[in-house]
């Protein structure tokens, strides 16, 4: 009897633990991915309010090590190398934690450890880069602390860190510029499709690198286009432009145009009227 009586009490504890309330938490988890040309950036971290409070030099303390958010430290993925600030950081996975000052917020790209939540000191030899921002004093307050890239083009972004009424500003180079022309180079060594080459003319077009490759590349892929669609002729009549061929380029827009009237294509529609408008001046 004092047996079962053993056993029913077991069960009936794990009964009233499997049975917890779930409650919202304080600081809740984020998850953010973003691609910036051909690297994958991910920062998962947690987001704290202000509710109320003073956050720089109070709630978090002048010249003290911060997580960068809240509960476990914030973790920092990069799928290939980048530069913040001009500082390399390799492909990896890492912590960043944060020095605020009075005037500036110190970011700190540290080796990953099993560290939970914030330090008491740095080991330097885990410090992959340290880059500073001024903080820029906002004229309204942001409740929850956000994490966000913004200004994304092909070579970069912003890194941005906001919260109450101050935001810190950082800069990244993808370094895609090298990395692209070196797979341009491999890739049209390789048996190329022509969907490589127009691809080609196009990077080569909007970051304006080798005009001449990129009027080359466009006219191998076209020698392959029995009946060219509007958005590979789009392509075509931006690389005849940048090449010197403005009057060929108008009447190649002019054709995209056609096609896309044709084909029914809003947006196609609306991106080379804009185009042909732009030619025709």
């Amino acid at each position: 009897m004092q047996k079962l009586f053993f056993l029913l009490s077991i069960f009936l504890s794990a009964a009233t633990l499997g049975a917890q309330l779930k409650a919202p938490v304080a600081s809740p988890r984020a998850k953010l991915s973003q691609n910036i040309g051909l690297v994958n950036i991910t920062v998962d971290y947690s987001r704290p309010s202000k509710k109320g409070r003073t956050i720089f030099g109070s709630l978090v303390p002048y010249n003290k090590i911060w997580r960068t958010g809240a509960n476990q430290a914030t973790t920092f993925s990069v799928s290939d190398d980048i530069k913040i600030n001009n500082q390399l950081v390799p492909k990896g996975e890492y912590h960043i934690y944060s020095v605020p000052r009075e005037k500036r917020l110190d970011l700190i790209v540290y080796k990953k450890t099993d560290k939970w939540g914030s330090l008491k000191e740095f080991d330097e030899s885990l410090i992959v880069a340290r880059v500073v921002s001024d903080f820029i004093e906002l004229p309204f307050s942001v409740e929850t602390f956000e994490i966000s890239f913004d200004n994304i083009s092909n070579n970069g972004s912003t890194l941005n860190l906001i919260w109450d009424n101050m935001l810190a500003i950082y800069y990244i180079d993808a370094l895609t510029k090298d990395k692209m022309v070196n797979n341009i180079k491999n890739t049209l060594s390789k048996n190329p499709k022509p969907s490589d080459y127009q691809k080609a003319a196009l990077y080569y077009y909007e970051e304006g690198l080798d005009k001449e490759k990129a009027y080359e590349w466009i006219n191998l892929a076209f020698e392959s286009y029995k009946e060219p669609k509007y958005w590979q002729l789009r392509v075509k009549a931006l690389v005849y432009n940048y090449y010197g061929k403005s009057r060929e380029a108008l009447k190649i827009a002019k054709q995209g145009l056609k096609q896309a009237k044709k084909s029914d294509a809003p947006d196609g529609l609306n991106t080379l009227s804009l185009l042909v408008d732009r030619l025709s001046k």
